[in-house]
């Protein structure tokens, strides 16, 4: 029986209505249950719920085809999935040296460098000065030599600073001991001599007076004297062809570094 009629069937039966209907009918009419009706706010939930599990099943899906497309990782271990950051060990201090070793000498890596002096800027013969820094006595504490590749180091360091003027000159033997004149015996093939003013090592300098290193081209460094505000080193070379040289100056502590070019 369609749903509208049979209503309005029974409303017309409560008010007393259809006195010609048969009493069978109506009994059979009035025993059917009442159809039970959902209430419009219990429709707009179903449909929310009903649109909200749409939603989220919409979402899995966009979510899985996203993982799906993304590259996987470039190596198979657990670290490289974790996206891991390799690490190095500590790296060497710019400008850190070590202590000297017995005899005033360095090792190459540690010796006090501000960098190879380019080729262009070595002095190969003749004489050039260093203007001091100071009008006081400058005071040597440390005389040092050390290689390096295409390079032989010396070192003067001095106390304060302040630093002394020093003349650097190709010189020849014999070489005498200044205030005494005795001879100095300097091995090698060619010389510099290196004359620091004014300058004293006594009492703050009390290392060696004569360097052994045989370098590549610095085999020797003695010193001739330290006489009346004048300090004198000779520096002794291997290569009588490469008596080439170049002077630059460190702070602190205050220092003096000649290169003399090695092949």
């Amino acid at each position: 029986m369609n749903d509208d009629l049979e209503r309005r069937l029974r409303a017309e039966l409560r008010k007393g209505d259809l006195p010609g209907a048969p009493a069978s009918l109506r009994t059979r009419l009035a025993g059917l249950p009442a159809e039970p009706r959902r209430s419009s706010f219990a429709r707009l939930f179903t449909g929310l719920r009903l649109a909200g599990l749409a939603s989220a099943a919409a979402v899995a899906i966009a979510f899985v085809l996203v993982v799906r497309a993304l590259p996987g990782p470039s190596s198979g271990s657990p670290a490289a999935s974790l996206g891991a950051v390799a690490t190095t060990g500590p790296t060497a201090t710019a400008g850190a040296s070590a202590a000297p070793t017995p005899g005033g000498t360095l090792p190459p890596s540690s010796s006090p460098s501000v960098g190879p002096s380019p080729a262009e800027q070595f002095t190969c013969g003749g004489s050039r000065v260093l203007p001091a820094t100071t009008s006081a006595v400058a005071q040597i504490t440390d005389v040092r030599v050390g290689t390096h590749p295409g390079y032989d180091r010396i070192v003067f360091e001095f106390a304060g600073s302040g630093r002394p003027q020093l003349t650097i000159a190709q010189a020849f033997p014999p070489f005498v001991e200044d205030g005494s004149g005795n001879t100095v015996a300097v091995p090698g093939s060619a010389y510099l001599s290196l004359k620091l003013y004014d300058a004293s090592g006594y009492p703050t300098y009390t290392g060696p007076s004569l360097f052994t290193p045989k370098y590549p081209n610095l085999v020797a460094l003695v010193n001739t004297g330290d006489y009346e505000g004048y300090v004198t080193w000779i520096a002794a070379l291997r290569n009588p062809n490469r008596v080439c040289y170049d002077v630059s100056t460190l702070t602190g502590p205050t220092r003096i570094a000649i290169d003399v070019q090695a092949p």
